[in-house]
């Protein structure tokens, strides 16, 4: 364990997202802490599977499984209910007893599709307004952590985004995620008066390590999916702000332990302006493992017009292309800055490697063939 976390502060602990990416490695290194007794999580049925098969399968993707499966399964309670419905649709027994006994109270759930405007206005705006009339008349409610995302601050090209920026109705966004995700935040802000909140707000976040093809191919899809095109619409100098989903957790984990110290209630987990990369760099990076050239020929944006669609339309590629909606983010070059999860933090910051020292790790877990064996030498993996 680490020394910051053998004073954690909460026994009893409200999840949602267990199921998820970020909240099931939560839920994951939670029970991994002696003093937590038991951690409630908010799961509802899919495709047949009950909330307990569910959180069973994802600790299981967590690396844990026989007796040490069972063991935390011990301290794990689930109850079935539905963000997108009010009181979250939890039975008024379990809600009684979550009210009665909740001492941290950690919302990962959301909607991240770039596509289903219903969705994401279902679970981030709404999920979140519902989650105000669970938590009435917790009295015994400690802390309120809310996963946000850093991405929030909308269309703001070549901007330094700070922790202390609050997102604004006036805010310009590209997809409904995004603004969905601001709605949410200006709700809580709205009652920050009444709340023991902290919102943390991660970057693009990868699964580092992962051996499993069908995953890394879901985190690299953009990559994958511009590699099989001749050009795209592409600033070379254009940072990417990507963070790994272990620093991520590690970082919020070790922020709730300080408890009431916190200096404040919002910090990014992103990569900032040492572990940014820039789209030339990533590019590099690929080329440096790869047996063949892969990747497009980078075309400034300014410079894209209609003769390259139509060259894209006559191969077939129209499509493929279309669906790169992580294409204006790409070019959007933001930083966006971590200063005070670095204060805060200090020696105890997890480690937090730059994309291009794992791009390649991750690739040759898709494509082995494509990948040179011995390339991966040096690149922190």
């Amino acid at each position: 364990m680490h020394k910051s976390l053998r004073s954690w502060p909460y026994r009893k602990v409200f999840l949602t997202g267990g199921t998820g990416l970020i909240g099931g490695q939560i839920l994951r290194e939670m029970l991994e802490l002696p003093a937590v007794e038991e951690v409630t999580c908010l799961v509802r049925t899919s495709n047949g599977q009950r909330g307990s098969e569910r959180l069973s399968a994802r600790l299981e993707k967590s690396g844990l499984s026989g007796p040490d499966l069972r063991k935390a399964l011990a301290r794990v309670r689930p109850v079935e209910g539905e963000i997108t419905l009010g009181l979250w649709d939890i039975k008024p027994d379990e809600l009684h007893r979550l009210r009665n006994e909740t001492e941290l109270l950690i919302h990962c759930a959301a909607s991240t599709s770039f596509v289903d405007v219903d969705s994401c206005e279902a679970m981030n705006v709404k999920g979140t307004k519902h989650m105000l009339e669970v938590i009435q008349g917790c009295e015994k409610l400690k802390r309120l952590v809310h996963f946000s995302t850093a991405t929030l601050c909308g269309y703001k090209p070549n901007a330094l985004v700070k922790e202390q920026d609050s997102p604004s109705e006036k805010d310009k966004h590209l997809v409904a995620y995004t603004r969905t995700k601001a709605q949410a935040e200006q709700i809580l802000w709205e009652k920050r008066q009444e709340l023991p909140l902290l919102v943390v707000r991660p970057s693009i976040t990868m699964a580092q390590g992962s051996e499993d093809p069908k995953q890394a191919r879901l985190f690299l899809w953009s990559l994958y999916a511009m590699a099989q095109l001749p050009f795209v619409p592409v600033r070379t100098e254009s940072l990417i702000d990507i963070v790994t989903l272990d620093f991520v957790v590690k970082s919020t984990l070790r922020l709730i332990a300080k408890g009431e110290k916190l200096a404040h209630d919002c910090y990014h987990l992103t990569a900032g302006q040492m572990a940014s990369v820039s789209a030339g760099q990533v590019k590099e990076a690929i080329k440096r493992v790869s047996k063949e050239e892969i990747g497009p020929q980078f075309i400034p944006p300014e410079q894209w017009n209609k003769s390259h669609e139509k060259a894209l339309e006559e191969q077939g590629l129209s499509t493929l292309y279309e669906s790169l909606l992580y294409l204006p983010f790409i070019n959007l070059n933001l930083i966006y800055d971590n200063s005070r999860l670095l204060d805060e933090l200090g020696d105890d910051l997890p480690h937090l490697p730059k994309f291009t020292q794992y791009v390649g790790q991750m690739l040759r877990v898709i494509t082995p063939e494509r990948i040179l064996p011995d390339s991966l030498q040096g690149f922190g993996t």
